[in-house]
């Protein structure tokens, strides 16, 4: 039986000026349960491929289908963790309240939320290994345990794709590598997209890797080399991974 894409882009251009084009005939397909690596150099057009998934940018020319729809009619099957998402971590509010936000969504104004909201809540909280911080204020968490709580309140809509943008920028090496395991565990049953700078650190979970640079080249994790990520980044760059260190140049 063939598998439906859950996300398929054909021949996709962006402009933000014309004349500029930001992202040059973009082709992606995405299957149920695939965990794409999507890196590439400040610039090179990911936080706005992640957009156009998500129905907030329109592309000029191509077709963009998530869930076999179009990517803002789709939208609440999608959890999406920003890079830098605000909280304020002196406001007095504890973990399961920042879970129930994920669910604002749903609501009408005023409107309160409710016993099925926070045990949807819980649940997302014990899938991330959270759940006995539930009453824990945010501001008392490290920053690998917040990060987890970002990931419970995108999960508490249910998704059926998962999508983080940078998500291990603001924490150590070991949080980062539990971070992955934790995805990993996710991914048995959800497609995922993480937007990241450290091939290394993401190359032992993925199973497809995107370079992109404006425009992309999208391959199986077993193909990444040397050459493949320079295709991407169109730079002098080293591996970390498949015992190959990895570095981007400063100037890029």
């Amino acid at each position: 039986m063939v598998t439906a894409n859950i996300i398929e882009i054909k021949n996709l251009d962006f402009f933000y000026v014309k004349g500029v084009k930001v992202l040059d005939g973009i082709n992606l397909n995405l299957q149920p349960r695939d965990f794409l690596g999507l890196i590439g150099p400040n610039g090179g057009g990911k936080t706005t491929l992640l957009k156009i998934i998500l129905g907030l940018l329109k592309p000029a020319e191509g077709t963009v289908k998530v869930f076999e729809q179009k990517p803002a009619t789709a939208r609440d099957q999608i959890g999406y963790v920003p890079q830098y998402a605000k909280i304020d971590l002196d406001y007095p509010i504890n973990v399961l309240e920042v879970v129930l936000m994920g669910l604002l969504g749903n609501k009408k104004t005023f409107q309160r939320f409710n016993r099925v909201d926070k045990k949807r809540a819980r649940q997302a909280l014990a899938k991330v290994g959270l759940e006995k911080l539930a009453k824990k204020q945010i501001g008392e968490l490290s920053g690998g345990q917040r990060q987890r709580v970002l990931i419970a309140r995108a999960l508490v809509r249910q998704p059926k794709l998962l999508i983080l943008d940078e998500p291990t920028s603001s924490v150590d090496t070991k949080a980062g590598s539990d971070f992955f395991e934790l995805l990993k565990k996710l991914n048995q049953d959800i497609a995922i997209i993480v937007v990241s700078h450290d091939i290394g650190m993401i190359s032992p979970y993925i199973n497809k890797v995107a370079c992109l640079n404006n425009t992309l080249y999208c391959h199986d994790s077993s193909e990444i080399d040397e050459a493949l990520i320079k295709s991407g980044y169109k730079c002098d760059i080293e591996l970390l991974g498949h015992g190959i260190p990895h570095r981007v140049l400063k100037k890029h």
